[in-house]
């Protein structure tokens, strides 16, 4: 079990900036299976399965893209004011993200539209926007969920014939539903230091083949910290860059805090040295 599958968790109170939420409605299960058949029994053949059963460019080494956010619609998520002199020269910031996998993104601003006098923390700001946005995109869309059976601790069929699959490892529970299609739709992670839950939503590729027969749209996260929840959600669309299906709009924040629009365009992307 590696520890990239406990990353979603851990990075958002990084992201968030100090906002959570007490109350929220549950989450629903990902995109629905339509077979009746059973899932295999065989680790290996489930692991194969699960990996088979969505996107996940796993041979992505880095990721170099200009980053737009819409700060008007920020502005009216967060129920902020924002002047309109201020608001215009943040429209005409651009911003440009090198990230390469396992690593923290670097950004680059430039601010030749205009500047303000809270240039650094906006900076800081949009650093931890776009970082926190990676930090879910690597482990969680980007990578297989499973790199073998060996992964798999315990699978617990279920009478509609998904299962429930036991990832557990030193000492944190992680336990993942899978539909009958091999679909991981529900997470459920109780550990020491945190708990939480993670649901991703899937839509169906517009022309399906072997490894890209649908791709994750949406996440949704919920934190548990003490007595108070915490919500993310992140719903995403892609473009094509070199072979790749990436982030081209992405909506990332807190529910019942704030949203970031953001769209990623001019792209160029690396190739792991071992797919070569």
């Amino acid at each position: 079990m590696h520890s990239r599958l406990f990353l979603p968790i851990v990075f958002l109170g990084a992201v968030v900036l100090g906002a959570q939420q007490t109350a929220n409605k549950s989450a629903t299960a990902g995109q629905a299976g339509t077979s009746v058949a059973p899932l295999p029994s065989d680790p290996a053949k489930l692991s194969a399965l699960i990996r088979a059963s969505y996107y996940h460019p796993d041979e992505l080494a880095s990721l170099d893209c200009g980053v737009q956010i819409d700060w008007a619609a920020f502005s009216r998520s967060g129920k902020l004011n924002l002047p309109d002199d201020r608001l215009k020269v943040l429209q005409g910031l651009k911003v440009n993200s090198h990230a390469v996998r396992g690593n923290i993104p670097e950004l680059t601003f430039d601010w030749s539209a205009g500047q303000l006098a809270t240039k650094g923390q906006m900076e800081d700001g949009m650093k931890q926007m776009v970082g926190g946005f990676y930090q879910m995109y690597w482990p969680l869309l980007a990578s297989s969920l499973v790199t073998n059976g060996a992964d798999l601790k315990k699978v617990d069929p279920l009478a509609d014939g998904s299962a429930k699959v036991d990832f557990s490892s030193e000492g944190t529970s992680l336990v993942i539903t899978v539909n009958n299609d091999g679909i991981p739709t529900h997470w459920v992670l109780d550990g020491p230091a945190m708990k939480g839950t993670i649901d991703p939503e899937f839509a169906p590729t517009p022309k399906p083949i072997s490894g890209d027969i649908r791709r994750i749209s949406g996440v949704r996260v919920v934190q548990r910290i003490g007595e108070s929840n915490m919500n993310v959600e992140l719903g995403l669309d892609y473009q094509e860059v070199d072979g790749f299906f990436v982030p081209k709009s992405v909506s990332f924040g807190i529910v019942g805090a704030y949203t970031v629009p953001m769209e990623f365009s001019g792209c160029v992307t690396t190739r792991s040295a071992s797919a070569n």
